[in-house]
């Protein structure tokens, strides 16, 4: 029986199923190698903690240090500094449960060590995340820490400078890349129509992405399953905590209540056709041909010039009559 590998709703630690990122992992170690602690940064469901983990295990390769060591720490479920502390340094295999105790750790290995920390926006929320922040910043100018560290929303004003990178969208090589890696050995293939079509209707965000790509695999072993509808309906019913929505859980909700807005142009220029000018005011007769004789008189008393004024007068009355006639 194939099994629906698409069931990834949290971390991926599988380091098989982990794809994509190139650019942002470049600029992670690119800012490591150059001494620099990094922020990591972007909405609930992006990988952070995904990207947090793959650093985690894949350090060592990419920094090309064999005794480099890692850990991958979740804040979320710490209650303070000092407990962040004596994990790591028991980790290291010295006792303790402050900053000092922790650069006494650390300058005690052979290697600098790589140290993760998820959800780093609860701790500092709760009011001691931005001092250890930055008391960790400052040993990895020491040269015996890395730090990478992963939040929501926008970083936290820091007395020491970190590198920050912010997690986005998916490109469309990241979403193949993806499939493939969960789809190798179950003999089943996403086109890239499909491919395409989980991209528009997740909007590229890997949680919703995951969500997609479960519901099109059932559909592949299931031909009358209609993927579509079940993944936006579980999108709707079950969205992503702090995630946005993609605009396509939207479509057609309310279709039978609410009419769809439209603007002029859109559709043939039904507004304009609608919207007209209001008729200007009728001109009694009478008033017409008065006008450009006030006009004249007018000129006579500014300029005392009779055949200037006169030509103006004649030259009025005539253009009325001939507006006259024409109406």
């Amino acid at each position: 029986m194939v099994v629906n590998p698409f069931t990834e709703r949290s971390r991926i630690t599988e380091p098989q199923h982990f794809a994509g990122r190139w650019s942002e992992l470049s600029l992670i170690f690119d800012a490591i190698q150059a001494g620099r602690p990094v922020l990591v940064s972007g909405s609930p469901g992006i990988g952070k903690s995904s990207l947090l983990s793959h650093i985690a295990d894949s350090a060592a390769a990419n920094l090309e240090r064999e005794d480099l060591r890692s850990y991958y720490l979740d804040l979320a479920e710490a209650s303070s500094a000092e407990e962040v502390y004596q994990v790591f340094i028991e980790a290291l295999g010295q006792r303790g449960s402050t900053s000092a105790a922790l650069e006494v750790a650390l300058l005690s290995t052979e290697a600098p060590t790589v140290l993760c920390l998820d959800n780093a926006d609860a701790a500092i929320a709760a009011g001691w995340g931005v001092t250890m922040l930055e008391a960790l910043a400052r040993m990895v100018r020491g040269g015996s820490l890395v730090l990478v560290a992963a939040i929501e929303g926008a970083p936290p004003l820091l007395s020491e400078r970190f590198a920050h990178v912010r997690l986005g969208a998916f490109a469309p090589a990241e979403i193949r890349l993806l499939a493939e890696a969960y789809l190798d050995g179950t003999g089943v293939v996403f086109t890239p129509a499909e491919l395409r079509a989980v991209a528009e209707l997740s909007l590229a965000h890997p949680a919703y992405v995951q969500r997609a790509a479960f519901h099109l695999f059932r559909s592949k072993l299931d031909p009358s399953y209609n993927w579509r509808a079940e993944y936006l309906a579980e999108a709707r019913e079950r969205p992503v905590p702090g995630a946005p929505l993609p605009p396509a859980v939207f479509e057609g909700a309310a279709a039978t209540s609410v009419e769809s807005s439209r603007y002029a142009g859109a559709e043939g220029g039904a507004l304009a056709e609608e919207v007209q000018a209001a008729p200007l005011p009728e001109v009694p007769w009478v008033l017409g041909y008065l006008l450009p004789l006030l006009a004249a008189a007018l000129l006579f008393v500014a300029t005392a010039s009779l055949p200037l004024a006169l030509v103006v007068a004649a030259a009025g009355v005539a253009l009325v009559f001939l507006w006259q006639r024409r109406r």
